[in-house]
């Protein structure tokens, strides 16, 4: 029996050692899990804030989109009254009839003006031939921009002229204006766009990123659960083995008593039968056979 309680005991060592392991990796994959948990709780956290920022920036974008809508049918308005109001000022110049001056004999010069540029350039000439067509180029554009100055002089004076400029100029700084709005903000959604674009790339690789340590966060939980199972197992298996070994404990004790009391007895017997026979018993005699119940 004192065999098998050696061999049960160094089992039991060898369970322990087992539980401490299963421990150990238990707590140490419960660490892991805990901190891979922590990590995907912070990005996505920064995927949260990162895709409120994004839809602050669509929502931006799209208000500016609508107001640039808005923009150019106002600017289209502004350049419509423009057209209109120059076609009126065109018609008043054309019909204008001033001290002789007709729009239409400027235009008249100005064509025979470019048929003699025209045939200066492109035919051979003689000199005598090219001197006369250059004097006539001379007093045409002369006589040109004497019949323009008077005409300009006298368009300056008319008050309806005058008020159709200041409207066409008004119209035309309010068009551009627009227009140059326009294009600003045009930049500013355009800016918009990259930054989204760039934001939703940054974005898909924090998910993932997270995806990836929420997959590691399981990997470990599930590590750690099934070491605490083994840790669980193992530590029944001890603890059964342990009652095992305080039983063979106990019949070892009983069996050991009970053949120390049938040596006692023996012994006893013996010194009883000397008692008996009248021979000398010492002390140590006398409480052995007190002890075995002989006395």
């Amino acid at each position: 029996m004192s065999d098998l309680l050696e061999e049960f005991e160094q089992k039991k060592e060898v369970i322990r050692e087992i539980v401490e392991e299963h421990v150990s990796k238990r707590d140490n994959a419960s660490t892991e899990a805990h901190e891979y948990a922590q990590l995907r709780d912070e990005l996505n956290t920064k995927v949260r804030e990162m895709r409120d920022d994004v839809k602050r920036k669509i929502a931006e974008k799209n208000e500016l989109i609508e107001k640039v809508q808005n923009m150019r049918a106002d600017k289209e308005d502004h350049y419509r009254k423009l057209s209109e109001l120059r076609k009126e000022m065109r018609k008043i110049r054309d019909e204008a009839n001033i001290q002789g001056i007709d729009r239409r004999d400027i235009k008249a010069r100005k064509k025979d003006l470019e048929r003699l540029e025209l045939k200066q350039q492109t035919t051979q000439l003689k000199k005598n031939e090219e001197l006369k067509v250059v004097a006539e180029i001379k007093k045409l554009t002369n006589e040109i921009k004497r019949m323009e100055k008077q005409f300009e002089t006298e368009m300056e004076g008319n008050s309806s002229i005058r008020e159709l400029n200041a409207k066409i100029n008004e119209e035309k700084k309010l068009g551009e204006s627009e227009k140059k709005e326009i294009e600003e903000i045009s930049s500013r959604i355009s800016a918009i766009s990259e930054e989204i674009n760039k934001d939703l790339q940054e974005l898909d690789e924090v998910r993932k990123k997270a995806d990836e340590y929420h997959e590691l966060f399981v990997k470990f939980s599930q590590e750690s659960t099934k070491e605490h199972e083994a840790f669980i197992q193992a530590k029944n298996d001890l603890r059964d083995l342990e009652k095992v070994i305080g039983s063979l404990r106990t019949k070892t004790r009983a069996t050991k008593k009970k053949e120390k009391e049938g040596e006692l007895q023996k012994t006893a017997t013996t010194l009883f039968e000397k008692f008996k026979n009248g021979e000398q018993l010492t002390t140590e005699d006398l409480l052995i056979l007190q002890k075995a119940g002989f006395l």
